[in-house]
């Protein structure tokens, strides 16, 4: 229940509704709730490794070395933040970002790899990639609650229709692009960005995937590397706001980086030349850049008086990659967790996660929370904050799946010590209950090979560089047909599968399971559809964009 419904009962019980003493009453309560409303600062990384930061590196037994974990701007908001140490999300990209937005896991929203040129004309609620027309967004939920919403960077949760975009999910702007990756220098697709091409690669067409607000970013692509126009963006954004209306910020900044296809500046490569594998020194390099674009906006919201009223949540999108194949190297590193993107294993779905900024009380700054979160629970926890109700009544009147996310304001800001998650319904094959951790199988997209359903991949530890993962990306699978299960507390390494010691418990923590997936959301989205390709040379001038009227 919201602040405002509440207070909108109570009025009830008093004056009759029709009067101008309820409306007045009503009118300054959410005048009272709006002043007390942060400024929302929420940052997605994507692909990042979990030793690749300052404040993870160092372990030893392969992780990374400090030298090259260079995030001082990261490591100071940890500082003087909360360390998220068990935040989880899907193990790639997509489906993650469908839960950010939607406030649904991912199995009760997108769960698949799906290209945004996928459309099946039969369905025109969910028959497409991403969230579902009839999901309301998070920037819809806040801009409801009075913010001012924005959104730069990588949107990957739909493109096909109008409302899929962010403008039509809410947003009052958006600087970005829509597909899983594009090259940083050039805004196109490519093999090296995503290791698989679309619908319209395959009939010879280079389209851009560049978009501002209503219509294509044209004569912005091919100027600057990609993460700079990002940041002047998200820069302008902050500079623009008007503090005198006394409007909250909502502001999402979607980083390309550290995905592929490793690119940065030479100068930033040029200061890791002390590591010599190159995917190695490209993506330490790249996150440097990152962290330095993040402190530009730290400092931008300091100098513009913000910072003090600001929540700023930062989360990677999933584990960071260990793969190695050809011309795509995943350049991440994990260790001591196991495994890494496209598994779920801790090293996958297990994420750098972190809160910052002034609204913080000063009693949990610089401390850690050990408790489950998930990346959908920032949906209902931001929802929190605006004072808005997370119930999703558009979804549920069109038949759609409920929201999923919890509230975990009260535990960040000490109100509780009392966990509101235990337990995470991680996929169709992997589930969370208290300290234990059931692994069932794998969910790799079509496109990484064809291993039998119930071999987990990358079963292991070794970095996204390098001879062992050349070697190990389509080789070391763990045989989880007949369950594998961890006390991930006891064992956060994933290093002893119990499952033969603890048969009653496997068989319980089956059957949730198996009872879990009688109610995942699997529309038939369709197939990649010609007629994107087609929308997008002739309407928008051969840039991507939606393309089902």
């Amino acid at each position: 229940m919201c602040i405002r419904d509440r207070y909108q009962r109570r009025v009830r019980g008093i004056w009759p509704e029709n009067t101008m003493a309820v409306l007045w009453f009503s009118f300054t309560l959410l005048a009272a709730v709006s002043a007390t409303q942060p400024h929302i600062f929420l940052v997605l990384i994507d692909d990042l490794g979990w030793a690749n930061v300052g404040n993870r590196a160092g372990t030893g037994n392969g992780s990374t070395v400090p030298e090259e974990a260079v995030t001082p701007n990261m490591d100071k908001l940890v500082r003087h933040g909360i360390r998220l140490n068990r935040h989880y999300t899907y193990n790639y990209c997509s489906p993650s970002r469908a839960s950010l937005q939607s406030g649904r896991l991912p199995m009760h929203v997108s769960f698949n790899n799906d290209d945004p040129t996928t459309w099946n004309p039969s369905d025109p609620v969910s028959g497409f990639a991403g969230i579902p027309r009839e999901m309301t967004g998070i920037a819809e939920k806040l801009k409801s609650g009075g913010y001012s919403t924005h959104m730069t960077g990588k949107w990957d949760a739909g493109m096909a229709t109008w409302e899929q975009t962010p403008i039509g999910r809410g947003y009052d702007s958006f600087f970005g692009y829509y597909h899983h990756a594009n090259d940083y220098y050039t805004q196109t697709l490519g093999f090296q960005s995503t290791g698989s091409s679309d619908i319209c690669e395959a009939h010879n067409m280079s389209l851009v995937d560049l978009w501002r607000d209503h219509g294509p970013a044209h004569g912005e692509n091919g100027t600057l590397y990609e993460e700079e126009l990002f940041a002047r963006n998200t820069l302008r954004v902050i500079e623009d706001h008007d503090l005198s209306s006394g409007q909250p910020l909502f502001m999402f900044h979607s980083f390309h980086l550290i995905h592929t296809p490793l690119e940065v500046p030479a100068e930033f490569e040029q200061e890791f030349s002390f590591l010599t594998d190159r995917n190695r020194r490209l993506y330490a390099a790249m996150v440097k850049y990152m962290d330095e674009k993040l402190g530009m906006f730290v400092e931008a919201l300091h100098q513009k008086g913000m910072w003090d009223n600001t929540l700023m949540v930062v989360s990677s999108d999933n584990g960071g990659p260990i793969y190695e194949t050809g011309p795509i190297a995943g350049g991440a590193n994990n260790i001591p967790l196991k495994g890494g993107k496209l598994s779920d294993w801790e090293g996958g779905v297990r994420v750098n996660a972190f809160v910052s900024g002034g609204v913080l009380p000063s009693s949990v700054r610089g401390t850690e929370l050990d408790s489950y979160i998930h990346i959908a629970d920032w949906y209902g926890t931001l929802c929190h904050l605006a004072g808005v109700n997370a119930t999703d009544e558009r979804a549920q009147a069109a038949g759609l799946p409920g929201v999923d996310s919890i509230n975990h304001w009260p535990l960040l800001i000490g109100q509780t010590k009392t966990a509101a998650r235990t337990d995470i319904y991680l996929s169709k094959v992997a589930y969370i209950q208290n300290q234990y951790k059931l692994i069932t199988g794998n969910t790799m997209p079509g496109t990484w090979g064809n291993a039998s359903k119930g071999m987990v991949p990358f079963s292991g530890y070794w970095p996204g560089w390098g001879p062992d993962a050349v070697n190990n990306t389509f080789t070391k699978y763990q045989n989880c047909t007949f369950g594998c299960l961890y006390d991930i507390i006891q064992d956060p390494y994933e290093y002893t599968d119990i499952a033969a010691e603890n048969p009653q418990l496997l068989k319980q923590m089956w059957a949730t399971l198996t009872h879990l997936n009688t109610g995942i959301f699997l529309p038939d989205r369709g197939n990649m559809s010609f007629q994107a390709c087609q929308v997008a040379q002739d309407e928008y001038g051969g840039f991507y964009g939606p393309f089902v009227k």
